[in-house]
């Protein structure tokens, strides 16, 4: 069972895909992804206790298009089961990384871009939302109730190291920094992004930066 909670202005993302259609008549198609995030406290060599945050990065199959490049959690809608935009998105996060979004925050990002696929234009829409998962509401040793029914299991001493990655998709993850984000847009670092997806995660990085300023 899918269950989360979303901030009121992204009702629209809830409502039922035919309704969310209408109102984009020039796309063929939606994405969804979620940005997830981990404020890590700095090495205490610097002797300060400002919160640093990271976000989590996959690595894309070296068999698959953009081999070895890296991204957040996402893919595409599939109308067939996927009732909403946003219980999309909590499907696609799930599949690809093992953790359950439990809050939609806010719209990070909309890329959009089109494409030949089986001698057919797909004008596609994609939307990337910054979330919270269950498991980091959680504590060490068994899940408590911060984690509802998403699992009974006993759970990780560090939720991050809780990633499971979805084999054929993904090769590997990492939670990286907003410096080491920005130098991989620099073509700098171990990170390489697929077309939008650097300047969208650092859009993520401002997001939390003034969400934890408040």
């Amino acid at each position: 069972m899918i269950s989360f909670t979303f901030a009121p202005h992204l009702a629209p993302f809830n409502t039922d895909l035919p309704t969310f259609s209408a109102t984009k008549p020039g796309f063929t198609d939606f994405g969804v992804g979620g940005f997830i995030f981990s404020i890590l406290p700095r090495h205490e060599t610097t002797n300060t206790k400002t919160p640093e945050a990271k976000v989590l990065l996959l690595q894309r199959c070296l068999s698959d298009s953009f081999g070895g490049y890296w991204e957040g959690p996402g893919g595409g809608l599939d109308p067939a089961t996927d009732r909403t935009v946003l219980e999309g998105s909590a499907r696609e996060v799930l599949e690809e990384s093992g953790l359950h979004i439990s809050r939609f925050v806010d719209l990070v990002a909309v890329e959009e871009w089109a494409r030949m696929k089986l001698d057919r234009l797909h004008v596609v829409a994609k939307f990337t939302f910054l979330v919270e998962v269950h498991e980091a509401g959680t504590s060490t040793g068994d899940a408590t109730e911060g984690i509802g029914e998403v699992s009974g299991e006993s759970i990780q001493k560090r939720w991050e190291d809780g990633v499971k990655l979805a084999e054929r998709e993904h090769q590997a993850y990492a939670w990286a920094t907003e410096d080491e984000v920005r130098e991989g847009l620099e073509k700098r670092g171990p990170y390489r992004f697929v077309n939008q997806m650097g300047t969208s995660l650092l859009k993520g990085f401002e997001m939390v930066k003034h969400l934890n300023s408040r």
